[in-house]
This record gives C-alpha cells, structure tokens and sequence, in this order.
C-alpha cells in the first residue's frame, strides 16, 4: 500500500486505493457515530461559521495522540505513512490533524481547497471511508479537479477504501449523499500543531 500511495503522489499528486479497510473493522466503528458531532464550520479562527450552503456535514475532531480505542490501529497507520512519505518524497511532514465526519442523507460541500491563504502547513490531505455499505445511486461522490477546475477523477466513496491528494493542488468537493457518508478525514502539516 505505502509504495503505491508513494509512486501515485509522486507521479501525479495523488492516490486513491480500495479495500484498505475491511468489513469487520469498519463494523466496529458504528458506536463511534452514535453522538458527540457537531455541525462542521467554515473560515478561519474568529471567522468560523456554519453555512449549510457550502458544507452540510457534522464533524467530531480526534487527539491523534489519545483516540478512542477503535481507531488506534489508524492512527497508527497513519504515523508510519507520515514517516515514509517523508523518507521517499521529503516532504517535511511533521504531524496530523483529523477527525471523524459524517454527512447526513441530502448534504454535500461545495467545491474547496484545503489549503489556507494564510497558513500553509497543509500538505497532504487524506479520507478513509468508513460506512459499511455504498452504492452508486448513494452519490456522495469525491470530485478532484486540477488548477484549471476541471475535473481529473470522480471517485465514489466506497467502504474501507482511503485516498490522499497535495492539499494545495487539488481543488475539490462532495456530491450530495443520498445514505449517511461517514469518514476520517485529515490534513499532514510542515509543522507542529498545538
């Protein structure tokens, strides 16, 4: 898995892969989607504010140094791919943020970058889908485009499969859903985080 995501960022930016996860563990990860989200927000800082318009999903943010016990084994993961892109793509990665996200039947967000204009630590952003089930008429489709917005690859969030993309090269966004979508969804800085 660490040498195709490596040679496909290398390549062209980014890499998608199926079956990363399997079925018994992401049936193990229903309770962690029982409560404790909130409505996700958009901006920065003090400009924070939900606006349905542009995002509709519900977020629950991890310590990747403290996570429920169900999802240790990922972070983990997570910790040695961070290493090894660093050793084969010399990125200067040096840590994490994620959290859990799941978006409610009819929700979406509009297209973005996951790069901010005034901080650049976000290198790398990646996505883990963790429903159980997933069809094609369930929508909730992944679109990544190039810097001329258009569209490079449609990716339909399949169970258990990851992707991972250069935060600041790929403008993107998720098509509504038509089942619950659930995920892990992250960003690897070039600095440390509080």
């Amino acid at each position: 898995m660490v040498e195709q995501i490596i040679q496909d960022i290398k390549q062209q930016g980014w890499s998608y892969l199926e079956g990363v996860l399997d079925a018994s563990f992401l049936s193990t990860l229903s309770i962690l989607y029982a409560d404790n989200f909130v409505p996700a927000m958009v901006g920065k800082a003090s400009e924070r504010q939900r606006m349905e318009e542009i995002r509709g999903d519900l977020t629950f943010w991890l310590d990747p140094l403290n996570p429920p016990s169900q999802l240790r084994e990922l972070i983990h993961l997570l910790n040695e791919l961070k290493q090894h892109l660093n050793q084969h793509l010399y990125l200067g990665l040096k840590d994490f943020e994620c959290h859990l996200a799941k978006y409610p039947i009819g929700s979406f967000y509009k297209k973005h970058l996951d790069r901010f204009e005034t901080n650049a630590s976000r290198s790398l952003s990646f996505i883990f889908y963790l429903h159980e089930e997933w069809n094609d008429k369930d929508g909730g489709e992944l679109i990544l485009y190039n810097q001329k917005h258009e569209i490079i690859k449609k990716i339909l969030p399949k169970p258990g499969s990851f992707i991972i993309f250069l935060s600041e090269e790929f403008p993107h966004e998720v098509k509504p859903c038509f089942r619950e979508r659930r995920s892990l969804t992250g960003w690897m800085h070039t600095k440390i985080l509080n």
